[in-house]
């Protein structure tokens, strides 16, 4: 029988997942210029692994989102999750590069449907308050699990070859599924701000819904993503965070494919030692900037309500000259530590991020809310840049592309505090 697992409890298993989730993502990136080798692939077939699995992901974003709305929360990330262990380990079993690419596609598949109802099933267990400090900690699996990519695809296909890497990644999480099938969900909204009239507003309207979906049949979902892409527009923050997010997962996707490879050519690394190296200062980074992020975007949110948004954006923008030392300098004692600030900083945004975006949205729409902004960021953002930077790189090499790339994170930043307003107008209306 399902029961209601503690806050405590829920936050610790869905995070243990999303570090499989990022684990089994980034395994590729650290064994690409093996792939590419083996297969006798370009840079641009290499690019487009990530395009589309991307593409898959983007695809089957809003299906589970509005599902996310309607079904068992637990249920659907447990489908998820058998999904994409099986294909990773599928991945590795693969003959040819169509078949290898299919392997990838069904890892987008199930990796959508567990990540777009994660954070709206967080945000039930949690008051408002404590939202960034929690989504920081869920979202630490994010650099810790691709720096376990990075790390163990690197010394497996050093050891063993490049396919023993996504057998050993498909396991797990296929072990832990099947947990989640006996978990209950909890009240949707109940840790909102809400006057007892609301309650029944709400209770009203949800009774209203039910009689007319029985009466007219139910929505489809195209309809169902029209209508909450509306009701999203009504939030300026939305945008202004969707916006951010676009061209900092833009970044951050085409630097995380094609860095350990950039590594290997620019810097003469082995596979072994540049996945390794790359994989601790990005788990180091990411622990630091992601928990530290979190709370102190708790703590500035009660001195001034766009303090998100604010913290957010001064990061990204700092963070540039960082990144440009990491790429150009040829003295590891330079590169590595500037590569570590830089990522720090990225990792300091994305728990006050998250946190902005599931205030500012009702219970009802927040499980939409998160599949628009996934399919937009990574269909506009991570599902381009790879690709860009491998065809760039066939034609110039990667020191530009991923300068380029890396230059577009004051954009990111100046979009956030352009937004603060805005954000500050929708903490007020949601409470």
């Amino acid at each position: 029988m399902a029961r209601l697992p503690s806050p405590r409890t829920a936050l610790t298993l869905l995070t243990g997942l999303n570090f499989l989730n990022y684990l089994d993502r980034f395994i590729p990136a650290a064994i690409l210029s093996t792939i590419l080798t083996e297969m006798g692939l370009s840079d641009t077939k290499g690019g487009s692994l990530q395009t589309l699995f991307i593409m898959t992901f983007v695809v089957v974003s809003p299906f589970a989102g509005w599902l996310g709305d309607r079904a068992p929360r637990f249920r659907l990330a447990a489908v998820g999750v058998l999904v994409w262990s099986a294909a990773t380990f599928a991945s590795g079993l693969a003959p040819t590069y169509a078949l290898l690419v299919v392997a990838r596609a069904f890892i987008g598949v199930g990796e959508a449907s567990y990540t777009v109802v994660t954070p709206s099933l967080l945000s039930d267990f949690y008051p408002t308050s404590r939202r960034s400090s929690v989504l920081a900690t869920f979202y630490a699996a994010i650099p810790i699990g691709s720096a376990l990519g990075y790390v163990l695809g690197a010394q497996i296909a050093t050891h063993f070859g490049w396919r023993y890497a996504f057998f050993v990644a498909g396991v797990p999480g296929a072990a832990l599924a099947g947990v989640l099938l006996f978990l209950r969900d909890p009240k949707r909204g109940a840790q909102d701000p809400r006057t007892l009239r609301q309650a029944q507003e709400e209770a009203d309207a949800e009774a209203k819904k039910k009689r007319r979906a029985r009466e007219t049949g139910s929505v489809s979902t195209i309809v169902s993503v029209a209508g909450a892409v509306r009701e999203l527009g009504v939030r300026r923050s939305f945008i202004y965070n969707t916006a951010s997010q676009v061209i900092y997962t833009f970044t951050v996707g085409g630097l995380a494919v094609w860095m350990p490879t950039y590594f290997i050519r620019e810097r003469g690394l082995s596979i072994g030692a540049a996945g390794t190296a790359f994989g601790g200062v990005l788990a180091l980074a990411g622990i630091v900037g992601t928990l530290i992020g979190g709370r102190l975007g708790d703590w500035l949110s009660h001195k001034r309500p766009d303090a998100h948004f604010h913290m957010s954006g001064i990061a990204l923008i700092a963070s540039l000259p960082f990144t440009l030392l990491a790429v150009l300098s040829p003295t590891p004692a330079i590169f590595w530590p500037a590569m570590f600030v830089s990522l720090t900083l990225f990792f300091l945004t994305t728990g006050p991020l998250n946190a902005a975006m599931a205030n500012v949205l009702p219970a009802a729409l927040r499980g939409r809310g998160f599949a628009v902004n996934t399919m937009a960021i990574h269909l506009l953002g991570d599902a381009l840049s790879p690709l860009l930077i491998g065809v760039a790189s066939d034609r110039i090499g990667l020191r530009v592309p991923v300068l380029a790339a890396s230059a577009l994170m004051v954009i990111a930043g100046a979009v956030l505090l352009a937004g603060r307003g805005a954000l500050t107008r929708d903490l007020a209306a949601a409470a």
